[in-house]
């Protein structure tokens, strides 16, 4: 038996060990008893490609089966295309492309990006990481109708059938790729298997400091008895319900525990990494962590499913962020962090430009650091929705500071500051032409079309010009999600925040039920200011501006010679009927289409 094997079979108690990066990199590349594929989003520069590739393919798709045919395909032709069956050539080619690769990297550990030729499980684990980067609901399943072995894994996602309703059904990646079908026997499995050690042999002791020692990357150990996830998305042909996708963590890491023991799958982007030499995740065994964080995950009733409605404790449990935040390598230590200029002020504290280990950052620091119960989850919520969220046009979260007396909120730093400093107080030499401030509507709506199409849905409530952010290419960030609550908590009212009315929607001026429509009205203001270069309902005050807005009906004026497009979509986004207002995902259509068009055909008109 490989010593290799043996000692990470037998680090720990019970030998329920989760080995560490550096372990499974030592393994020599011919050993092939055991199979690890590292899903790297920092590293891996062609998955990283292919996210933002499902990305455009989920804009550009009509509908959820539409998506689905995308990115089966997507997946087929990156790991070697269709075959009828996967033993054959299929097999051959993948122990062909598995040598060169642990050749090339001399270690047994793949970047899942390099795979050029993927079996059934390979295909499964990047097909679940591009579902879950476009919001569609996914799980991995045991069990594979073009494969005989033992460790054959399909995916399942949720499509609504004949009726509207619904359903779960498996893709095909494999023969027909992007054709789906009922479950049938070949998909098996219970809700939590028990976790075996695939050798019942007596530890050796000298390995436990090692592996303790160089634990660096989270990873979950595969046992023979499991299966990925059994209990269907939605209550249907298995017994069961939704597992929200705001738990990336639990999510993929319950996924990856739930393969064969030949297939390592280590997520190791920022949101998943353990912290720390005497990490407790290293040394849990995978039955305790399923037990702790995926069992928990509620259970949404078939009708709640339908109306997209979540229950409140869906949401992540804030008070137990902050250990969360610690495995992940996201707790950021005060005295790593200095702090420089003031940059501008955020909902509920001042922002800094900061260095943090020879990098710029940014830093809020909230201005109340002897928080009640209710800002203390304000905070926590800001910081777990950043946490969650990864996405060209939205700020990337860095971590927090967790202690007193120095709460605070890290992300990148954005050089260009705000797009409401550039439009109305720019600086010499910072010239903003019409083709430009279009790509810049198009970021801001890609951000929040992102936001909102997460599972379950996440809205902004406080989208303005102030709270965008361009970095030194331009490009536009959605940040500051003070006032943000997940769909879940269904409407929030505005007596309850506070907020900047020039770019607020009449409904929530007005104290009514709001839903992601608001954001829609805000990004018609925001629309307008790139289309006029002025600031909205400038002379008039906060108070005036509700008075104007909630109950006068009143609507910024838009110049005569503004592009007809552009004017509709305005109006479109400003409609009284918060139903009627487009969703962001037409909203981004519409906008491609304007960028291609000739220059004439999108003027930008002036007061």
């Amino acid at each position: 038996m490989n010593p290799h094997v043996w000692a990470m079979c037998n680090d720990f108690e019970d030998a329920k060990t989760i080995p560490s990066l550096i372990s499974l990199k030592a393994i020599p590349p011919h050993d092939t008893s055991m199979e690890v594929l590292l899903v790297d989003t920092l590293a891996d520069s062609t998955l990283r490609k292919l996210l933002d590739h499902a990305l455009d393919l989920s804009t550009a798709s009509r509908n959820t089966h539409s998506l689905v045919h995308h990115l089966a395909n997507l997946v087929s032709n990156h790991m070697g295309g269709n075959f009828p069956v996967e033993q054959g050539d299929l097999c051959t080619r993948w122990k062909v492309a598995s040598k060169r690769l642990k050749d090339f990297y001399k270690s047994i550990v793949l970047p899942i990006g390099s795979l050029s030729a993927g079996l059934c499980r390979h295909r499964a684990l990047l097909f679940k990481k591009l579902a879950d980067s476009v919001g569609l609901p996914c799980r991995i399943a045991q069990g594979c109708k073009y494969c005989a072995a033992d460790h054959c894994s399909s995916c399942l996602v949720i499509i609504e059938d004949d009726n509207k309703s619904p359903r779960e059904y498996v893709v095909d990646l494999v023969c027909e790729p992007g054709n789906v079908h009922n479950p049938d026997s070949s998909i098996n499995g219970s809700l939590v298997a028990s976790v075996l050690p695939p050798f019942e042999v007596s530890r050796i002791k000298e390995f436990q400091q090692y592996y303790v020692r160089s634990a660096s990357r989270g990873q979950i150990p595969i046992s023979e008895q499991t299966c990925i996830s059994p209990e269907p998305l939605i209550p249907g042909s298995y017994k069961g319900g939704w597992q929200n996708e705001n738990s990336v963590l639990e999510e993929e890491k319950s996924a990856k525990a739930n393969q064969r023991p030949d297939l390592l799958a280590i997520q190791a982007t920022v949101s998943e990494i353990v912290a720390g030499p005497e990490a407790v995740s290293v040394t849990q065994s995978v039955e305790e962590y399923i037990q702790q964080n995926y069992k928990k995950e509620m259970i949404v009733q078939e009708t709640d499913v339908k109306q997209c409605k979540f229950p409140t404790s869906n949401i992540p449990k804030y008070l137990d962020l902050e250990p969360s935040l610690a495995m992940d390598w996201l707790e950021i230590s005060w005295d790593d962090l200095h702090l420089k200029e003031r940059v501008g002020a955020g909902s509920f504290g001042t922002v800094h430009r900061a260095e943090w280990h020879g990098s710029d950052v940014a830093v809020k620091v909230l201005t109340v650091q002897d928080f009640q119960d209710d800002q203390l989850k304000e905070f926590l919520r800001e910081v777990a929705i950043m946490k969650r969220v990864r996405h060209p046009n939205v700020v990337l979260f860095m971590g927090a500071v967790t202690k007193r007396p120095h709460l605070s909120i890290v992300t990148e730093y954005l050089p260009r500051g705000s797009l409401y400093r550039l439009l109305h107080r720019p600086a010499s030499g910072e010239v903003l032409d019409q083709r430009r401030r279009l790509r810049m509507a198009l970021d801001v709506a890609k951000g929040i079309n992102y936001l909102h199409c997460l599972n379950p849905p996440v809205v902004h409530w406080d989208l303005k010009s102030p709270n965008l952010l361009v970095d030194k290419n331009w490009t536009v960030k959605v940040c500051d999600f003070g006032l943000s609550r997940f769909k879940a908590h269904t409407f929030i009212s505005s007596k309850s925040v506070a907020g900047t009315p020039e770019w607020m929607a009449p409904e929530f001026l007005r104290g009514e039920p709001s839903n992601e429509k608001s954001d829609v009205y805000s990004f018609g203001v925001i629309l307008w200011e790139l289309v006029t270069m002025q600031q909205p309902w400038s002379g008039l005050s906060p108070a005036q501006v509700v008075g104007a807005v909630a109950f006068q009906n009143r609507r910024l004026a838009i110049p005569a010679n503004t592009s007809p497009v552009l004017a509709s979509l305005i109006e479109a986004c400003w409609a009284d009927d918060a139903s009627q207002r487009p969703s962001f995902r037409s909203i981004v259509d519409t906008l491609k289409k304007l960028l291609k068009s000739p220059v004439q055909l999108i003027q930008m008109g002036a007061p």
